[in-house]
């Protein structure tokens, strides 16, 4: 005998991945049991209904709500000397910054 079943997956607006795992896609009888999944598990949807995976939806909430960037730094490099660039990154989405160091400023970290 051969069976039709209905389910419904979620995937990731913006990797694509589904919720669950790439060998394992879980599956539900209905979308709000679907839904529910996806936010228990840390997904979270942007303002054109597309769910964003916990591993991307740091960079959605970082779209909307700006970057919570460390203090800038300067680290040393090779026999103790500062390097000619100093470095920022947010603290949620990893995003990394740099520019050229202005000299005589801050203190080298």
């Amino acid at each position: 005998m051969i069976q039709v079943h209905t389910c419904v997956s979620v995937h990731c607006g913006q990797c694509r991945d589904a919720l669950g795992s790439p060998e394992c896609e879980r599956h539900y009888r209905t979308e709000n049991a679907a839904l529910d999944a996806a936010a228990a598990d840390g997904w979270r949807i942007d303002r054109g209904g597309r769910w964003w995976c916990s591993a991307c939806a740091p960079a959605l909430i970082c779209q909307v709500e700006g970057h919570q960037l460390s203090p800038w730094r300067r680290p040393l490099i090779r026999n103790e000397h500062p390097a000619l660039s100093e470095y920022r990154y947010c603290r949620r989405c990893c995003v990394l910054e740099s520019r050229p160091a202005t000299p005589g400023e801050g203190d080298p970290r």
